[in-house]
């Protein structure tokens, strides 16, 4: 992410350790990350990965890395792997979103 998508789009980031903050309330944050770590091994086996940007109140943004950022197969894997696994552990998940 470039300095001005940070500064734009409301994303955090520590200038003490260089580190992106997600946005959102940090219990949420804390959940979806939990159930993001059961499906990264899965990505990584294909040299992907998928990283939280921002937890709201019903939704997550999440943002492709790796070769998932280019792969045509992402939205499939959203919708038939990662949505159902993150709606199964989330019960007040209504919305997921990718950004790039």
């Amino acid at each position: 992410m470039s300095w001005l998508e940070r500064l734009v789009g409301g994303w955090g980031f520590d200038s003490r350790n260089g580190a992106f903050v997600v946005r959102g309330d940090a219990v949420r944050v804390a959940e979806v990350e939990a159930a993001l770590q059961a499906l990264r091994p899965l990505l990584a086996a294909d040299g992907g990965d998928v990283e939280l940007v921002e937890v709201g109140e019903a939704h997550v943004v999440l943002r492709w890395k790796g070769s998932c950022s280019s792969c045509a197969s992402a939205p499939l894997t959203l919708e038939r792997g990662i949505a159902p696994e993150l709606h199964s552990r989330l019960a007040w998940l209504k919305r997921i979103e990718t950004v790039r």
